[in-house]
């Protein structure tokens, strides 16, 4: 026959509770700052080390390749019209098929002429509130390499028409 009879520190289960220390062992937890400081400098210089100050950031068409050239002198914040094989964009704004103004006989482009007075307008007015927003007659080019001469010719001279006199010409460096 078994004892069925229970240990005065047993529960039910078998087992005997665990008593805790009545007290508390007060733990205090201490940053380090001198490591997290040294590491935010280290962080800090690298950044600095490979941030460039000199030029602007321009995004390119995907379907574009642009010409390389030598030039140093660095890119400047303007409006860009941006040429690829199939399309002339305005500000990444669609104006018209490339295949159009290859057929056309007209120095001029209608439509950019439009947009451009468009843009000069708008500058304009801009510039009437700020002069430091004034209208400048800066304008990128982003053209292919591939591009016809006789489009690129239509394209500046349709710019010089509408006021955009000086003209920048977007190029990638050789590497």
């Amino acid at each position: 026959m078994k004892n069925n009879r229970m240990q005065p520190n047993q529960n039910s289960n078998g087992f005997q509770p665990i008593r805790r220390d009545s007290r508390k062992k007060k733990s205090e937890i201490s940053l380090r700052l001198t490591s997290m400081i040294d590491m935010f400098t280290i962080l800090l210089v690298f950044l600095l080390k490979n941030f460039s100050t000199e030029g602007q950031v321009i995004s390119v068409a995907q379907d574009l390749k642009l010409p390389i050239s030598t030039a140093e002198k660095p890119p400047e914040v303007t409006s860009a019209i941006a040429i690829t094989e199939d399309l002339l964009m305005l500000d990444g704004k669609s104006i018209v098929a490339v295949n159009r103004l290859e057929q056309d006989e007209k120095l001029i482009i209608p439509e950019l002429f439009a947009e451009l007075k468009r843009l000069r307008s708008l500058n304009e007015r801009v510039g009437a509130i700020s002069s430091s927003f004034s209208f400048t007659g800066k304008i990128s080019i982003q053209a292919d390499r591939e591009l016809p001469y006789l489009v690129i010719k239509k394209i500046m001279f349709t710019c010089g028409q509408a006021g955009y006199n000086d003209m920048l010409l977007t190029v990638n460096k050789p590497d």
